[in-house]
């Protein structure tokens, strides 16, 4: 069932600080000192971080910001400041993964992930998906937009070949062809907004080129209708406009005898 944003954003919590020895992390550390170290310096000037816990059986269980987690032990600091949630599992994992979005520190493919995840499995809008992580709603379906491009082009932006501004420029080329764009525009060393107008002017001739054989089957099927009035008889076109047959039906020999006298008729003409 899909919740409202109300619901949602009705969420209550108390501020607290706790002893950094009872907050439970689940996750291992992936970092290294160096990257820990680094963050740890940033909390001299920018303050200590505020941590987001979820109370389950009298344990308070980390929710999500395990690199402050980790900095924060690096730091040699005894306590932090929490806020404290009281979630069941599903809202828990829910809540985890917004906070993971809103942290800024995944890869747009990542987050695009998440945000799926939080459509699909958690049942959200894009409009609340919008408001738990502070993205705007044009942001949030731009992002999703990503998911929908080619596995090929996928894989170069989470090797950073392609930005994610690059790539979305890309979402409505045909998914056949997105990969040797994004090639053109890493190879060209595009702008966004020259490999815009790149993808704007491949539309532009696909659309020109589809009205030019809309139009070019329009004429073929009024020239079958006037074979098939001047021969009486059923025409029909095999093929393409580029290569094919044309068959025409009889059934009698008095069919065919009219079908002669009429090309009879065309050579004396020409």
């Amino acid at each position: 069932m899909r919740r409202s944003k109300a619901e949602l954003l009705k969420v209550v919590y108390t501020e607290e600080t706790l002893p950094l020895e009872q907050i439970v992390c689940r996750a291992e550390s992936p970092y290294k000192d160096r990257e820990l170290k680094k963050r740890a310096a940033k909390f001299i000037l920018n303050g200590e971080p505020t941590l987001s816990v979820n109370r389950v059986d009298g344990e308070y269980v980390l929710l999500a910001g395990e690199k402050d987690y980790y900095a924060l032990i690096v730091s040699g600091a005894k306590t932090a400041k929490v806020r404290v949630y009281v979630f069941g599992q599903t809202e828990a994992e829910m809540f985890a993964v917004a906070e993971r979005i809103k942290e800024g520190e995944l890869s747009a493919i990542d987050e695009a992930y998440l945000m799926k995840r939080l459509v699909s499995e958690f049942g959200l809008t894009q409009d609340t998906v919008a408001a738990l992580t502070g993205y705007s709603r044009p942001a949030v379906a731009n992002t999703l937009r990503l998911l929908t491009l080619s596995p090929e082009v996928i894989g170069l932006i989470e090797s950073g070949e392609l930005t994610a501004g690059h790539a979305r420029t890309l979402v409505k080329v045909p998914k056949e062809k997105q990969y040797a764009f994004a090639r053109s525009v890493i190879d060209g060393k595009y702008t966004v907004r020259e490999a815009e107008k790149a993808v704007g002017s491949f539309l532009t001739e696909k659309k020109r080129t589809r009205n030019a054989n809309k139009q070019r089957k329009e004429e073929i099927k009024v020239m079958l209708e006037k074979l098939r009035m001047l021969t009486r008889s059923r025409v029909t076109l095999i093929g393409s406009a580029e290569k094919g047959r044309i068959c025409i039906d009889y059934s009698s020999e008095e069919d065919l005898y009219r079908i002669e006298e009429l090309v009879s008729r065309i050579e004396e003409g020409i």
